[in-house]
């Protein structure tokens, strides 16, 4: 098949088609600043979609959820090493992503014997001067950077839209309370440019509260601990159900 390269990039065309088909109904996961550090959050069936992976790093998914899990491993594994080679302070999710991670997931789509990963991936990072980071991941290893919040999402005019109005929206100078109501309020939007019959599936943020998991984590810059990330409490949920229920 080397021999013959238009049958290569047809095979190829069709490793694109088949994960973007795979990854159509994933649900959004968001990140954005707030006036004292990043939110990470989106809602699904199950958790496992947010992760932390290291001191100042943390992930979100959409995709499958074993090619996700595996991606966190192999991302936990380098930056560990890399702490442990280095130290802490070189892990940066650019080196993670530029000398590990990207061109792995380039190597597995290109190799078409191989099964390809269905996954996007978010990233989002704490910089050691208390800035943040985003990043966007794609199953292919091509991947994009982002200073002002970024989204993943299965659908691809879901995402554009979803990205144009984190750009055009100041969460850097929200309150993290102020930040979850429009980043909800943002997931609920995109429900409606979803075309689907699935009665499982939450058509209102109403819905989503009811039937799915928030998922919703902090990394924060202004604390004296080590451990910058935590979850959302149970408390602060239940608040910003009400507030935008």
């Amino acid at each position: 098949m080397f021999e013959e390269p238009y049958r290569w990039m047809e095979a190829v065309s069709t490793r694109h088609n088949y994960v973007q088909e795979k990854l159509k109904m994933g649900q959004p996961v968001l990140s954005v600043p707030f006036d004292s550090g990043v939110l990470i959050m989106g809602f699904a069936p199950q958790p496992g979609k947010i992760f932390e992976i290291y001191d100042r790093i943390a992930l979100g998914g959409v995709g499958h959820p074993a090619d996700v899990e595996r991606l966190r491993m192999t991302l936990l594994d380098m930056a560990h090493l890399e702490g442990f080679n280095r130290s802490a302070q070189d892990v940066t999710l650019a080196r993670l992503l530029q000398f590990g991670i990207a061109p792995a997931l380039k190597q597995n789509f290109e190799e078409i014997q191989r099964a390809p990963y269905i996954i996007s991936l978010l990233l989002v990072e704490l910089d050691s001067e208390g800035d943040p980071n985003f990043f966007r991941v794609n199953y292919d290893g091509h991947w994009e950077t982002f200073k002002n919040g970024t989204v993943v999402a299965g659908n691809a005019k879901v995402m554009d839209e979803m990205q144009k109005k984190i750009q055009d929206t100041p969460f850097a100078t929200y309150t993290l309370e102020k930040a979850l109501e429009e980043t909800c309020r943002l997931w609920g939007e995109s429900r409606k440019h979803y075309e689907d019959d699935d009665e499982s599936i939450p058509k209102t943020l109403k819905e989503a509260f009811d039937q799915w998991y928030l998922e919703a984590a902090v990394l924060s810059g202004k604390v004296e601990r080590r451990a910058i990330y935590r979850a959302l409490t149970k408390e602060e949920i239940e608040k910003l159900k009400s507030s935008v229920g």
